[in-house]
């Protein structure tokens, strides 16, 4: 039976017994319970209605603890647990880049609730919670937070309160009851964002091709402080090798641009034509960081000769230049460098991306196909696409993007798929409809 204490500021101390440790101590349970002294109509309550409050909590507590039901989440707050679930799990399993972002979630909700205990911590509490965060400003003060951003934050949260769950802190996870929904206008989700087969042809052409660059009229001054003009004129420029390459291997591996950039050439094979991926790249806080891939898992890739070919001419021009700057090159066999051979900067792709197709779109001739401005991982979702489209089975294409099930190919390409199964019926018909002559 609960043992029932009387404390001088009104409340009572109920200590529930749970037996013995191996050593003979005796384990227990307690917690505190202040009854409030007024009725709803502001009348003080008898003696006896008190008492009989105090008995009914601490049976239901005792009910509790017998049953398992009682953690340790009653009494930690969530300030203690963010503590202890950052130093305990988070920064022994998450990547640096994720580990950052977890830690930021947590700080919000640690501003916000963090005084609260893990078991008050109710799906009717966070569902206000996350309603209310969908509907604040975002930060450039042009519209409200975006869905994705809340549906990232939420998991954050989810996926904390499932270790708590784990580590016998809650009994279940309160985050698994709670809709985060978008609240937009209900259009259907767009599109990834990717080249069509012929723009991605287009743009390996413009890689291959030199390209006219038209320079204004200036004056420049020189060592000796004289003035002299230059005149307007034009100058062919084609992209670098390093640049070539990194943007085949894009399109023909679909590698994601943290896993391209960490590349060293023992990861190469240009032989027989493969390239292995088992790290990528991430920056936390301003440092450039090598971690495993997004699914902890290594791929081999096979590559066609002419990636493997443009490789082989970005090797030797690398090594040569790497002799002409002598001990200023502090590389370590990275593919993709800066000018001292320290690895690539992850903005440098994507800006040199950018630039060369606004140049060949401000430049292209009336009958020439113009190019989407799409991201960088457009490139990926180029290969994923273009490779469904043409009846490459999805397990094989979920394999080269390195999914850990084929169930995110299929839910990120369905736009491919449903052309495809269109495909699919139009050879149906051709083969089973007979037509009239």
């Amino acid at each position: 039976m609960a043992c029932i204490r009387h404390k001088k500021n009104g409340s009572y101390k109920i200590i529930v017994s749970c037996g013995y440790d191996l050593t003979g101590k005796k384990l227990t349970k307690s917690t505190t319970f202040t009854p409030d002294p007024y009725t709803k109509t502001g009348k003080l309550k008898a003696d006896k209605t008190i008492e009989k409050e105090v008995t009914d909590f601490a049976n239901r507590f005792e009910k509790m603890v017998s049953s398992g039901q009682y953690t340790a989440g009653h009494e930690m707050t969530l300030e203690v647990y963010a503590e202890k679930y950052l130093e305990e799990y988070a920064k022994e399993n998450q990547a640096p880049r994720t580990l950052q972002s977890t830690r930021s979630a947590l700080s919000a909700f640690v501003a916000d609730f963090g005084y609260m205990t893990l078991e008050t911590l109710t799906p009717l509490f966070l569902q206000g919670y996350f309603n209310d965060m969908a509907k604040q400003k975002s930060q450039t003060g042009s519209g409200t937070i975006s869905h994705g951003t809340v549906k990232r934050k939420a998991a954050v949260l989810s996926a904390a309160l499932s270790q708590a769950v784990r580590w016998n802190l809650l009994s279940s996870n309160p985050m698994e009851r709670v809709q985060v929904k978008d609240r937009s206008t209900g259009t259907a989700p767009q599109p990834v964002k990717c080249f069509s087969q012929d723009q991605a042809e287009k743009f390996l052409q413009i890689l291959d091709s030199p390209m006219l660059y038209s320079y204004a009229s200036r004056s420049r001054t020189g060592k000796d402080g004289k003035v002299c003009h230059v005149s307007q004129y034009q100058s062919e420029h084609m992209a670098s090798l390093q640049l070539r390459f990194f943007f085949y291997l894009a399109i023909f591996t679909g590698c994601r641009r943290g896993e391209l950039i960490a590349l060293k050439w023992s990861d190469l094979d240009l032989e027989s034509g493969s390239v292995s991926i088992s790290k990528s790249v991430c920056r936390v806080n301003g440092e450039m960081l090598i971690k495993s891939t997004k699914t902890n898992s290594s791929r081999l890739i096979s590559i066609p000769q002419v990636v493997a070919l443009i490789g082989r001419q970005w090797k030797r021009e690398q090594a040569e230049y790497r002799l002409s700057i002598g001990s200023q090159w502090i590389g370590e066999e990275n593919v993709f460098t800066r000018w001292n051979g320290q690895i690539m900067g992850l903005d440098t792709p994507y800006q040199a991306f950018h630039r060369i197709i606004e140049h060949y779109n401000a430049t292209r001739q009336p009958d020439e196909i113009e190019l989407p401005l799409i991201p960088l991982h457009g490139l990926r979702h180029t290969a994923a696409t273009l490779l469904i489209l043409n009846g490459v089975d999805v397990r094989t294409v979920s394999g080269r993007l390195g999914h850990a099930n084929t169930s995110t190919t299929l839910n990120i390409y369905s736009h491919a798929l449903e052309e495809f199964d269109r495909k699919a019926s139009d050879v149906l018909e051709q083969v089973l409809t007979f037509k009239k002559a």
